[in-house]
């Protein structure tokens, strides 16, 4: 069999013709948050992925998936506390008036979507998804990040408080910077939990794991005389902060960043 190459032009012509939902994703929306504002993020069936806006304005993107895919939508409602984003399937007119049996389609068809949303600096940010791994890179602000059946993976956080829990998935935070003094708390249940943090830091922590190991660089004090090999209470540098590390199946690690 002979296969011929496209001529540059007819080939330059097949790009211009991909559709622009193929290059810019299924859903697209640009809107303004309040300095201090919330941004809520909520998947039922796929990826949440937050970075941090270069243009200082908040972006959605949606990426669908599966034969089922036009029953699946992003939706985006401003609120008086900022915006919350959500995935709507069939019917579904609205985030707050989701029900449980709108959540329930993502398991009898196959319709999902990724999310990207991009978010300007000073909001408190809340990301999750049920089925899907939520990463949140750069933001500066609380962070509250969830996911039943995914890893939850937090990178270059400038924050006074960061949550994060999984039911079924690995836990990896990386701080650059702790303002203030809100507390920390890290829990999956089958999974590991890493925690990288600034080395000039200062906590009350609690540490602890059903089935596996744990492992932390910084100097701790008993503060409460409380050590075994399945959990550790103690104080770090002067302390104030609480820190909160747990897995039932996993290993916990604590480790001492660069800056």
């Amino acid at each position: 069999m002979n296969h011929r190459l496209l001529p540059f032009s007819a080939l330059l012509a097949a790009l211009v013709a991909i559709p622009a939902s193929a290059q810019s994703g299924d859903f697209h929306w640009t809107g303004s948050v309040p300095s201090g504002g919330d941004v809520s993020v909520s998947n039922v069936s796929g990826e949440v992925r937050v970075t941090a806006s270069t243009t200082g304005r908040v972006e959605v993107t949606g990426y669908k998936h599966g034969r089922d895919a036009d029953r699946v939508r992003a939706n985006v409602e401003q609120t008086s506390h900022g915006l919350v984003v959500c995935v709507l399937y069939d019917d579904a007119s609205s985030c707050e008036g989701r029900n449980s049996s709108s959540g329930d389609h993502h398991g009898r068809n196959d319709a999902s979507i990724d999310l990207e949303v991009s978010v300007p600096a000073a909001i408190n940010l809340r990301a999750s998804s049920v089925s899907g791994n939520v990463r949140v890179s750069g933001v500066q602000g609380d962070v509250d990040a969830n996911s039943v059946s995914g890893n939850v993976n937090l990178d270059r956080l400038r924050a006074a408080s960061i949550r994060a829990n999984s039911v079924s998935g690995n836990i990896e935070v990386q701080a650059d910077q702790l303002t203030g003094r809100g507390d920390l708390s890290f829990h999956t249940v089958s999974g590991d939990v890493s925690l990288e943090l600034p080395r000039n830091f200062d906590a009350d922590i609690t540490m602890s794991t059903v089935s596996g190991s744990m492992d932390s660089d910084y100097q701790m004090t008993m503060s409460t005389g409380r050590m075994s090999r399945r959990s550790i209470n103690a104080r770090i540098g002067s302390g104030g902060r609480r820190l909160d590390l747990k897995t039932v199946s996993g290993d916990v690690k604590l480790r001492m960043g660069n800056k």
